[in-house]
């Protein structure tokens, strides 16, 4: 079962050219989140988010659910003037340029990933953090999204999160302790001196587990959770009872409150359920 999560529009959602529009998709196992960016108005006018009941366990069974949005969705077949597509999956790992060799993808991925012989490897460039994203995309995906709008562009999400969470605290050289959440997954991210650390992404299904991998990370770092400060962002609030079990060990938290660009104060004004440290990644994609 499909449902839609979370919906959000500006009042010119109805009058959308989509030929002057960039459409900016996310896929997890747990669900897809799209948003329609018109480059005119310089302003988001859609998003919305559909969350899967289950989890995908397999390709086929993604496959199956995106088709089905796709089918029910008629903002998704429009013809847009770009496209871009993020994976959010544990299926990466990122490598510092200095070590990189393109003839040994496999190899890099084997330490944290089960790498089959068929399976499609893709690298995503880097170059804030001086690195290589080595990853395993959803192909499947890939494949029927390519018949729908042939040309489009795609990376995986802790890419662009590590990219842009440097461009925002470019020239900053303060140590950032940054903890992504979306359903079941946090995306672990360590910046000092304006240099990537640290990067991580687990899965947790309990409260419980959310907070042993963030104080997990931070004794890794050596950092004192009574000083370092927590920077939240994605699906979280202070209503959370994620938020209440971490704000018991670590007392200095906050969200994350950058200027971003694409979407308007307005828009913000008109979905207030929309918070500006929600759905980061699929927002910096354009």
């Amino acid at each position: 079962m499909i449902q839609v999560k979370n919906q959000a529009q500006s009042n010119l959602v109805d009058n959308i050219t989509y030929d002057t529009c960039h459409l900016s998709i996310q896929l997890s196992l747990n669900g897809l989140v799209y948003c329609i960016f018109d480059k005119e108005l310089i302003d988001v006018v859609l998003l919305k988010e559909y969350q899967f009941e289950k989890r995908a366990q397999t390709p086929e069974l993604l496959l199956e659910y995106v088709k089905e949005i796709f089918e029910s969705d008629s903002e998704l077949t429009q013809n847009y003037e770009s496209v871009n597509v993020t994976h959010k999956n544990s299926l990466a790992t990122i490598v510092p340029e200095s070590l990189y060799d393109k003839d040994h993808h496999s190899d890099f991925l084997k330490y944290s990933v089960k790498v089959l012989k068929s399976d499609f490897i893709s690298v995503d460039n880097m170059s804030e953090s001086e690195s290589k994203n080595i990853y395993i995309p959803f192909k499947f995906i890939n494949d029927y999204l390519e018949k729908k709008h042939q040309g489009f562009k795609y990376s995986h999400a802790s890419s662009l999160l590590v990219t842009s969470l440097l461009k925002y605290q470019k020239h900053s050289l303060n140590k950032y302790f940054f903890v992504n959440v979306s359903k079941n997954i946090i995306d672990v991210v360590y910046l000092a001196n304006n240099k990537l650390h640290l990067y991580n992404s687990f899965l947790f299904y309990t409260k419980e587990d959310f907070l042993y991998y963030i104080l997990f990370s931070l004794e890794q770092l050596q950092l004192n959770p009574n000083e370092q400060k927590i920077t939240f962002l994605g699906a979280i609030d202070k209503k959370s009872p994620l938020f209440d079990i971490t704000y018991t060990y670590v007392r200095n938290i906050d969200f994350l409150n950058v200027e971003n660009h694409s979407l308007s104060e307005e828009f913000y004004e008109m979905n207030p359920h929309i918070e500006k440290h929600h759905y980061f990644e699929l927002l910096n994609q354009f």
